[in-house]
């Protein structure tokens, strides 16, 4: 009935060009029964053309989104193809924040175009007028993020209201999938279940309305029609061949409203009001008692809150079987075995292996996000404080789904142009290639608050407005025409039917998870600018670990340390109470402060560390000293036992000790008498050394005499050996003939012998007497 009577109103303002716009809350069908029949509508006369608003959305990003799709008819006239009208379908209306004067840009863009007929260019403000194009609009009623529209834009328009869905016809809508899905191969009774379903879900639904109203606290508790159709998209995971018994149907039931609606509550007291909420639903629409459908869950037999975290279902249970099957897993120790397997097979083959211990907690939010993963265009909104692990288990949950990963790496230059072409690669790989790809982004790495607005958009209709170039986009759409004939897909080979093709393969196969911090204003603003992060996400709280999870971990951390039994539990008892106490006076210091102090998990896991390393190092310290000891013992034992064997010797050398000594006495006394001796001598040899060097002073002094006179010789005997050289023959012949010398030759001759040492012959010379010759000087 809504569904025909919105598009009876749709056709009727479009065939008279009346533009006009859908009122109405969360979940009643605006967007999609829009889009539907927009691109329903003839492709020969209309040409569709959709606009998501966020809060950060300007009028120039309006402006170029819808210009993108007209041509230009002459010059200043811009306009859909000759013979076609564009329909602008302008989604979220109320959306954009206002400024600083209380306008919306993007509102009085579009209110200009519908008072005037035109725009402006943006480069040089030359007027285009604007043929040929109609608006539809949509908002939710204003509050949380939706601004009052001005009264001169609305007064274009033909405002049409449309109400939340009655109980009967909400019955009606979710009975018909129900009794859809429970007609294929199930027992006949499940359609009578299937009703129970419906009417248990819608009071859980109105409950979670009434009772978790949004707070600033709690920004994040709005629910609507999607999440109720989540719950029913769950139960219809498990086939008719693993769901015979009604009592397996109630659990599956039970755990698929805590998965929608359970997950995001933040504190005990609105879990403890859900799980009454639930008790009382499972006994007045079931007509069962939550004891006897989770009765294996307790081993007292009383159901509390605590026990529901046991409940779990998931494909994942067994790795190796081909085909997954979404069924109950009972077995917790096998199941945590499992993990561990999906882990190590994880850390062979990743180039960033993940050190985690798979404690209940853990598993349960691996489980969770597995689940949504499953689903078509089921996405996620993970919230936790640093550390607590939301990056680990999606990429060990998207490991375990078969899927790929992708992530964006900020760097110091990262900028918007960085970011766009990180999502056309991502889109690309979804859409043109059909893998199913998992989009990790944390809050630490938007760096531009028009990266949430582009996954706000991306999350509501699969596409990023005006984000394919006109080339990219012409070879984008041929890959998608080969894709179609490989598929062979019954799809129109014109470009928007392959672009629309191209959206919808990128809503099936893109899983957008998102990991961000409740600390601070910056993660409830979001919620308020972008409400895509709520709408269209499954949202899982990563509460602060439980006490089992904090004894595993630091029983996990300390294995490897040499301790005693029983100190080890000390030990991991003492680290639980630091973190829990600590927990609580960081609550009181709220109390007493309004100021928070958050204790995340990665404070205990370096209060681990640090113990282990303190720990290690005072045994360092320990066994060094002890070292030192044991050596120092050693060195006095060694010594006292060498001391000993000198005794001994000592022992055995005293004779021979005393007798040495004796004649080393004798000797001494036999040492003196010479030193007085020697001392005697030493006295008579002084006084001949003091003789003899007064001799040589004299020696030196005719020496030096001597070699003066030489002195005064060398001159003349140099003389004689040049006049020595100036003899011949003749002159020696004529000596020799001479019977009686001169006195000056004799003379000469009598020098020459006494020189060489010649005895003279004597002979008698003329006159009779006897005299000296030597005839035997010249041969």
């Amino acid at each position: 009935m809504e569904t025909a009577r919105q598009s009876f109103f749709l056709k009727t303002y479009l065939d008279h060009e009346i533009p006009m716009l859908f009122v109405g809350p969360t979940g009643t069908g605006k967007s999609v029964i829009t889009n539907n029949f927009l691109f329903r509508l003839p492709k020969n006369t209309y040409l569709p053309n959709c606009i998501n608003f966020s809060a950060r959305t300007s009028a120039s990003q309006t402006q170029d989104i819808i210009m993108s799709k007209l041509d230009r008819r002459r010059k200043g006239l811009f306009g859909p193809p000759i013979g076609k009208k564009a329909v602008v379908f302008v989604d979220d209306l109320n959306m954009p924040a206002k400024e600083v004067y209380g306008a919306q840009p993007p509102i009085e863009l579009l209110r200009q175009w519908i008072d005037h007929g035109y725009w402006f260019d943006k480069k040089d403000t030359n007027k285009l007028d604007i043929v040929d194009v109609l608006l539809v609009t949509a908002m939710g009623p204003p509050g949380g993020g939706r601004n009052d529209i001005t009264g001169r834009f609305t007064r274009h328009l033909n405002i049409i209201s449309i109400n939340a869905f009655e109980d009967d016809i909400l019955t009606k809508i979710f009975s018909s999938i129900a009794d859809w899905h429970f007609g294929k191969g199930f027992d006949v009774m499940f359609l009578r279940y299937g009703k129970m379903l419906v009417q248990a879900t819608m009071t859980i639904y109105k409950a979670a309305v009434e009772n978790f109203l949004p707070t600033p606290s709690k920004s994040h508790y709005v629910f609507n029609l999607r999440d109720f159709s989540r719950v029913i998209q769950g139960v219809l995971l498990c086939p008719h061949t693993h769901l015979q018994d009604v009592e397996k149907f109630i659990r599956l039931w039970i755990h698929e409203v805590y998965r929608v609606f359970y997950d995001r509550l933040i504190d005990h007291e609105d879990r403890q009001v859900f799980f009454n909420t639930v008790r009382e639903t499972t006994s007045n629409c079931f007509k069962q008692s939550v004891e006897k459908v989770l009765i294996h869950l307790s081993p007292t037999g009383k159901i509390v809150d605590d026990n529901i975290r046991s409940l779990f279902f998931g494909d994942f249970f067994k790795p190796e079987s081909d085909q997954k099957i979404y069924d109950e897993i009972t077995d917790l120790k096998q199941l945590t075995m499992v993990m561990e397997y999906y882990l190590e097979e994880f850390n062979n083959i990743s180039k960033a292996p993940m050190s985690l211990v798979m404690f209940r907690f853990t598993i349960e939010h691996i489980s969770r996000i597995c689940r949504v993963l499953k689903q078509d265009k089921g996405h996620l909104l993970l919230v936790g404080i640093g550390g607590s692990g939301r990056q680990s288990a999606s990429k060990l949950s998207t490991f375990m789904n078969s899927y790929e990963l992708y992530q964006i790496e900020i760097t110091k230059s990262y900028s918007g142009n960085d970011w766009r072409e990180d999502l056309k690669k991502v889109m690309l790989q979804v859409g043109v290639a059909s893998k199913s790809t998992v989009f990790l982004l944390t809050d630490n790495q938007i760096k531009d608050e028009s990266f949430i607005e582009d996954i706000n958009v991306l999350l509501n209709t699969g596409d990023v407005p005006n984000i394919f170039p006109a080339d990219e986009k012409a070879d984008l759409v041929e890959k998608m025409q080969m894709a179609a004939r490989t598929e062979s897909e019954k799809i129109e080979a014109t470009p928007l039917s392959m672009y629309n093709f191209f959206i919808e393969r990128v809503k099936n196969n893109l899983h957008i998870v998102l990991a961000m911090s409740p600390i601070g204003d910056t993660f409830r603003n979001r919620l308020r600018m972008f409400p895509s992060l709520i709408n269209c996400c499954t949202i899982d709280w990563f509460q602060s670990w439980p006490t089992d999870a904090l004894e595993l971990v630091a029983n996990t951390f300390l294995e490897d340390v040499e301790l005693d039994d029983n100190i080890r539990i000390e030990v991991i008892s003492m680290c639980r109470y630091f973190q829990e106490s600590v927990k609580k006076l960081s609550l009181d210091y709220y109390n007493t402060l309004r100021r928070h102090n958050y204790v995340t998990p990665t404070s205990y896991l370096e209060l681990i560390l640090t113990f282990k390393t303190l720990l290690n190092r005072k045994r360092q310290e320990v066994d060094m000293m002890r070292n030192r000891y044991l050596t120092g013992l050693q060195k006095l034992e060694f010594a006292a036992s060498q001391v000993a064997v000198m005794q001994v010797e000592l022992t055995a050398l005293q004779p021979q000790l005393v007798q040495t000594s004796e004649e080393t006495a004798k000797m001494m006394v036999k040492i003196e008498g010479e030193t007085r001796e020697a001392d005697a001598k030493k006295l008579l040899v002084q006084a001949d050394e003091e003789e003899a060097n007064a001799a040589a002073a004299t020696a030196q002094g005719i020496k030096n005499e001597c070699e003066g006179d030489l002195a005064e010789a060398m001159p003349a005997l140099e003389a004689a050996l040049a006049a020595l050289d100036t003899l011949n023959p003749a002159d020696i012949s004529l000596v020799k003939s001479m019977q009686n010398p001169p006195g000056p030759v004799k003379l000469v001759m009598e020098s020459i012998c006494v020189m060489k040492g010649l005895r003279p012959e004597r002979k008698p010379d003329s006159s009779g007497s006897v005299s000296k010759e030597n005839a035997g000087i010249f041969g």
